[in-house]
């Protein structure tokens, strides 16, 4: 079975193609018609074997969580209408061979097209992939290059892929809804005005730890987007970086404050890559179109290939052998015609079961590293079982000290009555009379009485601490763009400053409240525990008032996530 892994999509290798149409038959092709019938010829080498020796030049890959078997369909369609329009079947030339994986019983659709160049050798593979993976509808879009001759010809190894390409990408990024860390994958260019709005852009970049893609970053105050560096590259770089401008020097100072260092430069443009990469800035003030393209796309090709199952197996019959003939002049011909052309395929079957050898060495290869791997995994299973002990025995110190804290907690009930804590309503309570910065809104005790599980006393704790920070922020500590930073860093809170556009735009009418008969929005909150311990604080920042204003107290909002 080895000798025909480098078949394409389960074909043999060495499939026959017919030289020359029935229309002339018995009459010698002309040189244009031979030199085609050697690059069909090719071609199908190419196919073949090169499939192996290819190396990426472009990789994006769009993964959703939100799809049926009717989105399946629909961007199967979108697939074959971008077919049809950049590669009709009756218009291909000779050079160009388009290979299509689809059938009923198959969940793999795959589009190939593979462009042979006739002088050079040199073959350019288009692959479109969509199929299910861990329960996500991936499409996976890549453009793969061959070398065709052993000749040093340049190549970058990583490159804007064709415009069909391109149109491609957007068109699907639009049909499938596409997340990137509660970011929509689009294209849009985001635009950050304000200071809240600069926190978030911060946040996006230091606290979401599930971002896949770069966030290229430009500073456009008094600029056009037209005039500026990135703007243009919004269609080249659509799914596999996010384009930001900032369009207001509030906006940067306060992305800084959030970092706690200078990290974006009014001047410069800078690429946030994914934790834990730190960020890279261009300090030049006029980078050109590749300056800033190519590190993207060198890191965008090294995206590895989603796995996908093999095709379903096809029942095959033997050819039929015709009948021993007395040759005819005009076979006799044709065998003189195509005696080169035969010669040159030997040759090219020589080459592949080179080809096929190497590659069996490279499987043996593969397979002694499987084993070290195995040794390695044994290793890590008896570290795990040593873990698993030692986590035995602080679970064991943690009972001690649960019934430790039971006992002081019935001492303290018989001393002060009064000081106990018993439910969260109770912190609650205590808290509205112990902290005077903080206002608190019905909705708060009714939310609170609903809760069981978590620690009161952590609750009054997060709350005096809330109510710490909005006195110094009265004090002129630190200005209303620092409370963040403030609230993480000094106060020790988990502070999420908002909640997601889409998690607004289905549940708005939740996160907003009845303040002193106004509408407000309540999307701010504090974080603590988990599962039964789970707790959010749910608040209004009143920049006007100075105060903070306590909505809700719940295990989580209406999505379930923030």
């Amino acid at each position: 079975m080895r000798r025909y892994r480098n078949a394409l999509d389960g074909i043999p290798p060495y499939h026959p193609v017919s030289l020359r149409n029935r229309e002339g038959e018995g009459k010698r092709d002309t040189p244009q018609a031979e030199n085609g019938a050697k690059i069909h010829f090719a071609t199908l080498g190419v196919l073949v074997s090169v499939k192996e020796t290819m190396f990426t030049t472009y990789a994006m890959t769009l993964p959703t969580k939100k799809w049926t078997e009717e989105t399946r369909e629909r961007a199967i369609g979108v697939i074959s209408q971008w077919h049809q329009q950049w590669f009709p079947a009756d218009r291909l030339p000779v050079n160009i061979r388009v290979r299509i994986r689809h059938s009923q019983d198959d969940e793999v659709f795959r589009l190939e097209v593979q462009n042979t160049h006739p002088k050079t050798g040199g073959t350019q593979a288009i692959i479109a992939t969509l199929t299910p993976y861990k329960g996500q509808l991936v499409f996976d879009l890549r453009v793969k290059f061959a070398p065709g001759k052993n000749s040093i010809i340049p190549h970058r190894r990583a490159e804007l892929p064709p415009k069909p390409v391109r149109a491609l990408v957007a068109e699907m990024t639009k049909l499938l809804e596409v997340y990137d860390a509660e970011r929509r994958i689009s294209p849009v260019i985001r635009q950050v005005s304000s200071a809240l709005e600069g926190e978030a852009l911060a946040a996006d970049f230091i606290n979401a730890l599930a971002r896949r893609l770069p966030i290229l970053v430009e500073t456009i105050v008094n600029k056009s987007v037209e005039s500026s560096h990135t703007g243009p590259l919004l269609e080249d770089l659509i799914g596999i970086a996010h384009i930001a401008h900032i369009t207001s020097t509030e906006a940067v100072d306060s992305f800084n404050a959030y970092c706690t260092t200078k990290v974006l430069d009014k001047n410069y443009v800078t690429i946030l890559w994914p934790h834990p990469v730190q960020p890279f800035t261009f300090h030049t003030v006029t980078p050109n179109r590749e300056q800033i393209e190519n590190p993207i796309l060198e890191a965008a090709a090294l995206q590895p290939e989603i796995p996908t199952q093999a095709p379903p197996r096809f029942a095959t019959s033997r050819p039929v052998q015709p009948a021993t003939s007395k040759p005819t002049p005009v076979a006799t011909q044709a065998a003189t015609d195509l005696s080169p052309v035969i010669e040159q395929l030997k040759r090219t079957i020589d080459e592949h079961q080179l080809h096929i050898e190497q590659l069996d060495d490279a499987l043996e290869e593969a397979e002694a590293e499987r084993d070290e791997f195995a040794e390695l995994l044994e290793e890590k299973e008896v570290e795990a079982e040593e873990l698993s002990t030692e986590v035995a025995l602080l679970r064991g110190r943690l009972a001690e000290l649960t019934i430790l804290t039971v006992d002081l907690d019935a001492e303290l009930a018989r001393a002060r009555p009064d000081r106990v804590l018993r439910t969260v309503l109770d912190a609650v309570n205590r808290a509205r009379t112990e902290c005077k910065h903080l206002e608190f809104l019905p909705t708060a005790l009714t939310t609170a009485n609903e809760l069981q599980g978590p620690n009161p006393r952590q609750v009054l704790q997060d709350l005096k601490a809330l109510d710490n920070a909005v006195a110094n922020w009265r004090r002129d500590v630190f200005p209303i763009a620092g409370l963040q930073s403030y609230l993480r860093d000094s106060a020790g809170l988990d502070f999420a400053p908002r909640i997601s556009e889409d998690t607004h735009h289905r549940y708005g009418e939740w996160y907003s409240a009845l303040h002193k008969n106004q509408q407000i929005h309540i999307g701010a909150h504090l974080r603590r525990g988990k599962n039964r311990t789970l707790i959010r604080i749910y608040m209004h920042i009143d920049t006007s008032e100075k105060t903070i204003v306590i909505a809700k107290i719940v295990r989580h909002g209406p999505d379930g996530t923030s």
